[in-house]
């Protein structure tokens, strides 16, 4: 069916969820932590509805925390505290302004006390929703209000299109006033990522603690409901019978006194050397493979959802008991054990502590009750449904990617600094991929690497300069003899480096239809794009006997996952950004390409992952940051059809300018670089498509004369950049550089 041709209209369904909180961080909530999980996973089930945040109590921090990339937008209410009218104030004028939006609102933290906005969202059509997460039912709720003002609490709770409990406790207390038809028990959600084989045996060597010794964990924030003090106090009795126990706290201050008082007990006890403190943990999804039991003594829970996440380890709990909350997974002598004061604590963790066949059955039942329960993936297609999304069947697999990098959202991006009088670095990276064509629709059965013996053309220019480029290699390459073999020869005599190139058209697994708009990997659904990943790099892999660390998707079509995806593979580096050549099919705001920069930046606030864009600016007198805004005009389809950017380019205004030898005259190529170095930029990325090497491929290279034309460009730019720009040849690691882990979060301690 042509793209003219009309389609039937789909029905209308919820495009926009905006979630409302009271919290969210830097301080620290439990449900925000819940919110950027389930959102991650929701974006992978209905890509095509957006999640934004509301923060209506914590004020704007001074940096963003960027700590999801799939929550859109966090906009916080205010740059300061607020008091109750102000803040209301504030709501409403938000609403009004920002309610059209969005198709559902998600209170998860009554925040509105005089019902205004609920108002406002239901005079607007909009799906309501609000859960209930730990002593906030809707009747808890209700008598919070002064005795006259009940009733009219309760007809506005009535306003709701949708109540979620997270524990059954919950549950019934707002089945109780509410219309049970609208009523949800949804419990919180675990998603457990991949853990490197040797994850405890690096953590505890990093943290001090022998292979042998037994550690009880908490994770959860140091205060006075969580009470870990609590665990410190009964420690002395378990080192009673077992002398190598350490305590293992994890999580942020939230009463100063608490930690105070820990530390005391800590010195009363002579407890310095067995309990230890880590602070706040970003991913505290290590922690848990570290240690041996889970301990928690909380004294008031929504849920608990630590609980659910140390069984999905496959850890044994001890946990203290709350009725209605944990009593229905926490199954004493299957999963773990519940207690109601110290002796029935310390009776539990000496029993675990004594035998280690008892602690791998309760984990083992454990890790099955809570991954088929609490699994993430289940949880958050309830969450859709609730919000009208009609989510299509559930991979059998969770992807377990996490939601804090990415190639394409700036609020997750930090520069790579490189000192002004750094010597310039170029890096030559070659698309190493079948020869296809260009014109005509993408086909799976144009496997043609014929041209890669042509490589050696090129060879003869590297090796005269002391070039080694880097091969970005697609999959077809990596599987045919044709391909693989001069790569194979070149790696060996250490006269290039190989990375991965990704044509989803072409690698398997083949899930999806063949068109335009599936070229570009970001647009595929993430589970998919994971395992086409995960295959090219294991192919890749076996090809050549190296383990590709650098990555780029073919057409530049990087997605919104792109670089979880990336992370969870183990690569350093990405190249799928060019700067004002925005592909033009990808979802999730790659149009933002028209004003990316060409320096290198870390795409993960953990700066695991650098991005290293290709070489493209807009030169120019007119070059500038308006001229950036006009791009899309300028460059877009209406500036191509009016003829704008050739005007502009022969009049010496503005013109558009990539680093290569593939439509891009040599004059050109030098205007670029001497923009570039006066703009303060020190890592140039030179790129070409293999199959250019051999004539009648691509548009660039048609014949003999052409290829010599091209290499002579090659050749020409090479000394060029050495001999003017003063500049050198090298390898992307360059670029990492050695950058220091980033400091572990410390405990506050007594001024």
């Amino acid at each position: 069916m042509s793209t003219t041709e009309k389609q039937p209209a789909a029905p209308r369904r919820p495009r926009r969820v905006l979630h409302v909180l009271k919290y969210y961080r830097p301080a620290f909530t439990g449900e925000g932590v819940f919110l950027e999980r389930s959102s991650a996973v929701m974006q992978e089930i209905a890509p095509e509805v957006g999640h934004d945040l509301l923060v209506t109590h914590t004020p704007r921090p001074a940096e963003d925390p960027a700590a999801c990339s799939t929550l859109g937008r966090i906009i916080y209410l205010a740059d300061r505290p607020l008091g109750t009218l102000q803040r209301e104030l504030r709501m409403v004028a938000w609403f009004l302004t920002n309610l059209h939006r969005y198709d559902t609102v998600h209170v998860r933290t009554h925040a509105d006390w005089y019902f205004l906005t609920y108002l406002l969202a239901r005079l607007a059509r909009r799906r309501l929703v609000i859960s209930a997460t730990l002593d906030d039912s809707v009747p808890v709720l209700v008598g919070q209000y002064r005795p006259s003002l009940r009733p009219w609490a309760m007809r506005g709770f009535r306003l709701f299109d949708g109540f979620i409990s997270i524990s059954p406790k919950l549950d019934a207390e707002t089945r109780s006033v509410a219309d049970p038809a609208r009523c949800h028990l949804i419990p919180c959600g675990v998603s457990i990522p991949v853990v490197p084989p040797d994850g405890r045996a690096r953590l505890r060597a990093e943290l001090g603690i022998g292979a042998e010794e037994l550690v009880l964990l908490f994770v959860g924030g140091l205060g006075a409901r969580k009470d870990p003090l609590f665990l410190v106090r009964a420690l002395p009795r378990i080192l009673a019978a077992r002398p190598d126990v350490r305590l293992l706290l994890v999580g942020p201050v939230l009463e100063e006194a608490h930690l105070w008082a820990i530390e005391d007990e800590m010195a009363r006890l002579g407890l310095q050397d067995r309990v230890i403190l880590a602070g706040e943990q970003r991913d505290p999804h290590p922690y848990f493979t570290a240690s041996d039991v889970l301990v928690f003594g909380s004294h008031l829970e929504g849920f608990g959802t630590v609980v659910p996440e140390a069984m999905a380890h496959g850890l044994p709990v001890v946990v203290r008991h709350l009725p209605g909350v944990n009593d229905s997974f926490v199954r004493p002598d299957e999963t773990g054990y519940l207690f109601t004061d110290e002796d029935g604590y310390v009776a539990a963790v000496n029993r675990l502590a004594a035998d280690a066949e008892l602690r791998a059955r309760i984990g083992a039942e454990g890790r099955k009750l809570a991954r088929a329960r609490f699994g993430m993936r289940g949880v958050a297609q309830r969450y859709l449904s609730v919000y009208g999304v009609k989510a299509p069947p559930l991979p059998p697999e969770e992807t377990r990617l996490g939601a804090n990098a990415s190639v394409l959202d700036r609020r997750f991006h930090l520069p790579v600094p490189a000192p002004a009088e750094a010597q310039p670095l170029l890096i030559t990276m070659v698309d190493a991929e079948e020869a296809f064509d260009w014109s005509g629709p993408f086909r799976r059965d144009a496997p043609d690497v014929t041209s890669m013996a042509a490589q050696a053309l090129a060879h003869r220019v590297f090796e005269r300069h002391g070039v080694v480029p880097l091969y970005l290699v697609d999959y077809p390459v990596a599987t045919q003899d044709a391909g693989r073999a001069p790569l194979r020869e070149l790696l060996a005599s250490g006269a290039c480096e190989i990375g991965a190139q990704m044509h989803p058209w072409v690698t398997p697994p083949f899930a999806e239809e063949v068109n335009e708009r599936n070229s570009y990997a970001g647009n595929l659904p993430v589970d998919l794009e994971l395992a086409k990943a995960r295959c090219l790099t294991d192919t890749l892999a076996e090809a050549f006997g190296t383990v590709p660390r650098i990555y780029r998707t073919g057409r530049f079509g990087a997605g919104p996952r792109t670089a979880d995806i990336l992370k969870s593979l183990g690569y350093m580096a990405d190249s799928s950004v060019t700067p004002h050549w925005p592909p033009g099919g990808v979802a999730g705001g790659p149009a933002g390409n028209w004003a990316f920069s060409a320096r290198p930046y870390w795409a993960d606030r953990d700066r695991t992952l650098v991005e290293i864009p290709v070489s493209a600016a807009l030169v120019g007198r007119l070059a500038g940051t308006r001229a950036e805004r006009l791009a899309p005009l300028l460059f877009g389809p209406t500036g191509q059809r009016l003829h704008m950017g050739g005007a502009l380019a022969r009049l010496g205004l503005l013109e558009r300018i990539r680093l290569s030898p593939e439509g891009m005259t040599l004059e050109e190529a030098k205007r670029l670089t001497r923009h570039m170095l006066a703009h303060g930029h020190r890592v140039f990325v030179l790129t070409y498509h293999s199959p250019s090497l051999a004539p009648g491929n691509t548009p660039y290279v048609r014949d003999a004369a052409q290829l010599e034309r091209f290499l002579g460009w090659l050749d020409a730019f090479y000394a060029f950049f050495r001999e003017e720009a003063g500049g050198r040849f090298g390898s992307w690691r360059e670029v990492r550089g050695s950058q220091p882990a980033p400091p572990r979060p410390a405990t506050l301690t007594r001024a």
